[in-house]
C-alpha cells in the first residue's frame, strides 16, 4: 500500500483519536532506554498475553481496562512516533460534548475538569449582534435581493429536513441495504446545488470519501458510527456545549499523562513501526508474530490493532488479511486538512460584526473563535504527499486571504504569529470487530457512537480490551462488562419522532417535480381544450 505522509512537526503516529496525532515537543529518549532492557528479555524468545499496536486514546483505553484486571496478563503497546496520545486537537478531537457518556465518564473518574469553549463575544459588550458564517450565509452583501434571501432561506430549509432524512435512516437497528450511488442519491433528494455542495463537503470531512465514492447504505453506516449527520456538523460547526480542559493551553494532553500514569511507561515501546502481523499455529494455538520496519519481531497470543484506517492498510497481515474497503481516490478534490491557530493583537472579527466562526464548505474552512484574541480551525487543500516550503506558504496565504474575505477586514492578513499541521484528511472503514478471533480491531462501525472523535476512541478501546479479556481471562468479566459492550449504543441512541419521519418524508425536490409533472398535465390539457375547441369552431364556421 502506498504510505500516507504527514508534513510539520508531526509525525503520523499509530493511534485512534479520530484517529489523528498532536505534537509533543518532547523526544522520549528516556522512553527507548527504559525499554531496552525488557526488548531484549521479550524480543524473539518471550511470548506476551497480548499486544497493543497503537498508543493513541484507543490503545490506553484498551491497555487501562486491561491492567485494572490485575490478572497477571502480559502486554506491551507498541506506538509509532515519540509520544502517546495521537493528535489532539486536531478536526475532531478538539473538544467533546456533555452528550459523550463515555469520554465525561473518564475526565470524572481521572479527575480533569472541563470547561465550555471559550467564546470572546460571549462575555463582552457587543453594542450590535454578532453573527456567525455558516454554510448558507456568506459574509452580508448588500446587493442581496429579496430572491437571493429567499434562495438561501429555502437551501437551509432544504439541507435541515434532508439531515434529519439522513438521521431518520442511519439511526435504526437495521440499515436498509441500498447499493445506490450517494451522489445520485443527493441529486434525486436535493433541489439546490449549493444544498448538494453542502453535504458533499460534509460527507468527505466526516468520512474520508466523497458521495461518489460511496453506496448509500455504506454511507448510512459511517454515519452512524458518528452517531448521526445532525451530531456530526454540530460539533464540527461549534454549535453549543462543547467542552474542553481547564487551562490556558486547552490541550488534552493531560488526558494522555494520567492515562500512561495508570498503565506504567513501563508497558509501552515508543518509536516501534510495526508493518507485519503474522498468524501461525503453534501447539494447537494462534500464536500472532509482530515485525517492526527494522526487523524487530514480538510474539503474543492475540493482538488489539488501536490504528487509525490510515495506518491500518499499511500493515500486512499475512497469510491472508480481512478484506477492507478501498481507499480515498486522491484524484477526487480535498485530500489534505490543515489545522492552523492563528493569534492577533485585537480581536478584529469582532470590531466587525462577527463570532469567530466559520462554516464554508465553497471555501473548504472551518474556523471558530479558540482563547482571547484567537482563532482556531482546519482548511482543506487538494495538496497531497509530503508539501515543501512554498506548498506550505501558499496555504498559509490562502487562510489569512480567507479570513480577511469572510470578516471583511484587511488586518486579519497581519497576524502576530500563525502556527500550521498538515495531514490527511482520515478516512473510515468497517471490519468485523474480531479476525481468526486472535486480531482484534479497536475501530469498527459496531464498537463505537462518535466515531472518530475523542468518545469513540474511549469506546472502541473498552470494546477491544473486554473481547481481548474474554479469550485470555474469561473469568474476569463482569455481567455489566458485557452488556455494556454489546448495548454500548443504547446509551446515545434517540428514537425519532413521528414529526420527525413525517418532516423528512416531503422535500422540495419532489415537490418542485410534483408541480413541474401537474404543470405540464394542465398545459397539455389546455393545448388540447384550445385543439379541440378551433375544431368545433371550424367545423361549425363550415356547417
Amino acid at each position: 500500500m502506498d504510505s500516507h505522509p504527514t508534513t510539520s512537526v508531526v509525525c503520523a503516529s499509530k493511534s485512534s483519536a479520530g484517529e489523528q496525532q498532536q505534537h509533543h515537543p518532547q523526544t522520549s529518549s528516556s522512553h527507548r532506554n527504559a525499554n531496552e532492557t525488557e526488548d531484549d528479555e521479550e524480543g524473539e524468545s518471550g511470548l506476551l498475553d497480548l499486544a497493543i499496536v497503537g498508543a493513541g486514546l484507543s490503545g490506553l483505553m484498551a491497555a487501562k481496562t486491561i491492567s485494572e484486571k490485575q490478572a497477571g496478563i502480559r502486554f506491551r503497546l507498541f506506538e509509532k512516533s515519540t509520544h502517546p496520545g495521537g493528535i489532539l486537537g486536531g478536526l475532531k478531537t478538539r473538544w467533546i460534548t456533555p452528550h459523550h457518556y463515555h469520554a465525561m465518564g473518564l475526565c470524572r473518574e481521572l479527575q480533569i475538569p472541563l470547561t465550555t469553549v471559550w467564546r470572546q463575544s460571549d462575555v463582552s459588550d457587543a453594542r450590535r449582534p454578532l453573527q456567525s458564517i455558516g454554510p448558507f450565509r456568506e459574509p452580508s452583501n448588500e446587493e442581496d435581493g429579496f430572491f437571493s434571501s429567499l434562495r438561501d432561506l429555502l437551501v437551509r430549509l432544504e439541507s435541515d429536513r434532508f439531515m434529519a432524512e439522513l438521521d431518520c435512516l442511519c439511526t435504526v437497528k437495521y440499515i436498509t441495504s441500498n447499493g445506490q450511488n450517494m451522489e445520485r442519491f443527493l441529486e434525486k433528494k436535493l433541489l439546490f446545488e449549493a444544498s448538494r455542495r453542502f453535504f458533499r463537503f460534509l460527507i468527505k470531512i466526516g468520512t474520508g470519501f466523497y458521495p461518489a465514492e460511496l453506496t448509500v447504505s455504506g454511507c448510512l453506516r459511517l454515519f452512524r458510527s458518528m452517531s448521526s449527520v445532525r451530531d456530526l456538523y454540530d460539533m464540527l460547526a461549534l454549535q453549543s456545549g462543547h467542552l474542553h480542559p481547564v487551562g490556558t493551553a486547552a490541550s488534552w494532553d493531560v488526558l494522555t499523562e494520567r492515562l500512561v500514569a495508570r498503565i506504567g511507561e513501563q508497558h509501552i515501546h515508543y518509536s516501534t513501526n510495526i508493518v507485519q502481523v503474522e498468524i501461525s499455529s503453534e501447539q494447537r494455538s494462534d500464536i500472532v508474530s509482530l515485525t517492526d520496519g527494522t526487523g524487530r519481531r514480538w510474539r503474543a497470543r492475540y493482538v488489539i490493532l488501536a490504528v487509525s484506517c490510515l495506518d491500518l492498510v499499511q500493515i500486512s497481515i499475512r497469510p491472508h488479511g480481512p478484506l477492507y474497503y478501498q481507499q480515498p481516490d486522491i484524484q477526487l478534490g480535498l485530500w489534505s486538512m490543515a489545522n492552523f491557530t492563528v493569534r492577533y493583537p485585537a480581536p478584529y472579527w469582532r470590531d466587525h460584526g462577527y463570532t469567530g466562526c466559520i462554516f464554508c464548505p465553497a471555501q473548504a474552512l472551518i474556523c471558530y473563535e479558540s482563547g482571547h484574541n484567537q482563532l482556531s480551525g482546519t482548511y482543506f487543500s487538494p495538496l497531497r504527499g509530503v508539501l515543501n516550503d512554498t506548498e506550505r506558504a501558499l496555504i498559509r496565504d490562502t487562510i489569512l486571504r480567507l479570513l480577511r474575505t469572510n470578516f471583511t477586514c484587511r488586518t486579519m492578513q497581519k497576524p502576530l504569529d500563525l502556527s500550521l499541521e498538515v495531514h490527511p484528511i482520515p478516512f473510515y472503514f468497517d471490519v468485523f470487530p474480531t479476525f481468526e478471533r486472535c486480531v482484534i480491531f479497536a475501530s469498527t462501525n459496531v464498537s463505537c457512537w462518535y466515531r472518530g472523535f475523542i468518545n469513540g476512541s474511549i469506546q472502541g478501546g473498552i470494546r477491544a480490551a473486554i473481547l481481548a479479556l474474554l479469550e485470555i481471562r474469561p473469568q474476569t468479566i463482569t455481567f455489566r462488562e458485557v452488556t455494556d459492550m454489546q448495548c454500548m449504543h443504547f446509551k446515545y441512541f434517540r428514537r425519532r419522532s413521528a414529526y420527525e419521519r413525517a418532516w423528512y418524508a416531503v422535500n422540495l425536490a419532489s415537490v418542485c417535480r410534483a408541480v413541474m409533472g401537474a404543470g405540464a398535465l394542465l398545459l397539455t390539457y389546455g393545448v388540447y381544450c384550445a385543439l379541440v375547441k378551433a375544431d368545433i369552431c371550424s367545423w361549425w364556421s363550415n356547417r
